[in-house]
């Protein structure tokens, strides 16, 4: 178990001013049997009412929408996350989770790689790691090489990847075995932007793998939202009215507590 303090920051700055703003933000984390959140604290600017909704997966989403005009959008989230994955309790599996999406598919690459790394016989969760280690081995961390529409064959194609790829490429290889699997997006002991991880399903609870690391996505992960792949999770979604430039920041903390 880990007490963990969590600040997620993400701001717009617009090279003009813009209007009707809607906003849609997986941004909060929520309590589930894993994760307990406390002290919640947020802060939206320019201020503005926002209404608090569940999407399809289930995942928290904060959805407003600002008329007037600004040139500035700023969202913050910050409180306490009590993570014990010991916890994690049986969690039934939608049918979704073992077929491919675009981003996901059982392309060329994705069975060759399967067919050169053959998964012995064992658990799912024995199978995956097995996937896990072998991609991990095979791929190499390098940001600039992909982008939010490359697919899993094609990353796997070209080597080379963010967290991102790892995770849609270990989707892929899980389902084209036969377990289901779903895409993560969340946070992690440090600084910097928000993570990817996977889950996978045992046939009773879901488990979570960071194929990045190579490792469980243990006690100092905090999950923000899960999907089929990463369009069922992006964290901060928008449109506007404005003929302008813009830039994004996001700040991520996680550390933990004593």
């Amino acid at each position: 178990m880990k007490k963990l303090y969590f600040l997620y920051h993400m701001s717009w700055q617009f090279s003009g001013m813009v209007w009707d703003h809607a906003f849609a933000l997986r941004s909060t984390p929520r309590t589930n049997s894993v994760q307990q959140i406390f002290g919640l604290e947020r802060h939206i600017e320019p201020r503005e009412r926002f209404t608090d909704l569940t999407d399809g997966f289930g995942n928290r989403l904060c959805v407003g929408n600002y008329a007037e005009a600004h040139d500035h959008f700023t969202y913050e989230v910050c409180g306490t996350a009590v993570v014990d994955t010991s916890k994690r309790m049986p969690s039934p599996c939608h049918p979704m989770y073992r077929y491919p999406t675009k981003l996901t598919a059982s392309e060329a690459p994705v069975l060759a790689f399967l067919e050169k790394n053959q998964t012995p016989e064992g658990t799912a969760e024995e199978k995956a790691r097995m996937l896990m280690q072998e991609l991990y081995s095979q791929f190499v961390y390098q940001p600039g090489k992909t982008t939010i529409y490359t697919t899993a064959g094609e990353a796997l194609a070209g080597g080379c990847g963010v967290c991102q790829d790892y995770a849609h490429i270990l989707i892929s290889l899980c389902r084209s075995c036969g377990i289901p699997a779903r895409y993560v997006a969340g946070m992690m002991i440090g600084e910097g932007a928000t993570h990817a991880w996977v889950e996978i399903h045992d046939g009773e609870k879901w488990i979570g793998l960071d194929p990045t690391h190579n490792r469980p996505a243990d006690d100092g992960y905090i999950k923000l939202s899960h999907g089929r792949d990463y369009q069922d999770c992006i964290l901060d979604r928008g449109v506007f009215r404005g003929n302008v430039s813009q830039q994004q920041i996001i700040y991520v903390g996680v550390e933990e507590m004593t």
